[in-house]
């Protein structure tokens, strides 16, 4: 078995570790996928609704990288839930991974009902933890797109 050479590495947990020791890790991952799989062309945008205040009602918050969007967090404000807010947030979030030319979102879902919302939109189930948290499962959603048309 090959054992980190102790004299030379600890390995140790820090508590709330510094943004920048984190940063150090991402980079390093990054550095090495790109190596081996080419440019990610990485990139993040949002879309926000927001009321007439300019107050943030809801949104999606996304990262693309390698032709594909994570949808990081949707979110919408308990009085806005249910009235469609969440369609048009989402049919504006493909529009614009379809626009930088992804060619699928991904994202997680805790909970059924929250799942059976994306399902609806035409995603896919690819994965499930089950009793994530509380009796919720954790569900992995995937939705290929079909490139825009222009």
């Amino acid at each position: 078995m090959i054992r980190p050479d102790r004299d030379t590495v600890t390995v140790g947990v820090e508590a709330n570790p510094s943004p920048a020791d984190v940063a150090v890790l991402e980079r390093g991952l990054f550095a090495f996928e790109e190596a081996r799989l080419g440019a990610p062309d990485h990139a993040h945008f949002a879309v926000f609704a927001r009321g007439v205040d300019g107050r943030i009602e809801g949104g999606a918050d996304g990262h693309v990288m390698w032709r594909r969007l994570f949808i990081k967090t949707l979110w919408i404000a308990e009085g806005r839930r249910g009235r469609g807010l969440g369609r048009e947030l989402m049919r504006t979030v493909e529009e614009e991974a379809r626009l930088r030319g992804c060619r699928s979102i991904w994202l997680t879902a805790l909970g059924e009902p929250a799942a059976g919302f994306y399902r609806r939109l035409d995603y896919v189930e690819i994965g499930v933890l089950d009793d994530y948290v509380r009796g919720q499962s954790l569900y992995t959603l995937h939705k290929i797109l079909e490139p825009t048309q222009r």
